[in-house]
């Protein structure tokens, strides 16, 4: 049990290094990498191992300086469009809060107030997202 508990921890944390490096550099992806496969080697995870160094190969063979900028750019406009359609959402439920405080009818004004919260949470989680994005995008073209 215990091994399996380690073995998810640097599975979890691998993954979390190859997330961080996923709109930097190509040399930070290298790193991350190869500091992969050094943990699988020493776990003796041959599986692992030959997956990260196959990653490695497509990371030194495709990655460049340019493919990574483009690729934040697309993040953030993926991330401006959730934020758009986010934006229509909670207007959708304003509205309808707004119809039902006008009709009077109590259970539909706290549903609509509940969703209304819900979106709003949604909307700030995705702004915080969004404002990451833009700030690793802006880091790269420097």
């Amino acid at each position: 049990m215990k091994k399996l508990a380690l073995f998810s921890a640097i599975i979890l944390t691998g993954m979390a290094h190859f997330a961080y490096a996923s709109n930097n550099d190509c040399a930070t992806k290298r790193a991350v990498l190869e500091k992969e496969i050094g943990i699988a080697r020493h776990y003796g995870n041959t599986h692992k191992v030959n997956g990260l160094k196959q990653a490695l190969a497509e990371v030194q063979a495709h990655c460049t300086h340019d493919r990574v900028i483009a690729s934040a750019q697309k993040d953030v406009a993926k991330l401006e469009k959730k934020w758009a359609k986010k934006q229509d959402e909670l207007r959708e439920v304003q509205t309808d809060l707004h119809e039902a405080q006008a009709s009077g009818r109590q259970d539909k004004v706290k549903k609509y107030q509940r969703k209304l919260k819900e979106k709003q949470a949604d909307l700030r989680e995705i702004e915080q997202e969004l404002a990451q994005a833009r700030a690793e995008r802006a880091a790269l073209k420097k």
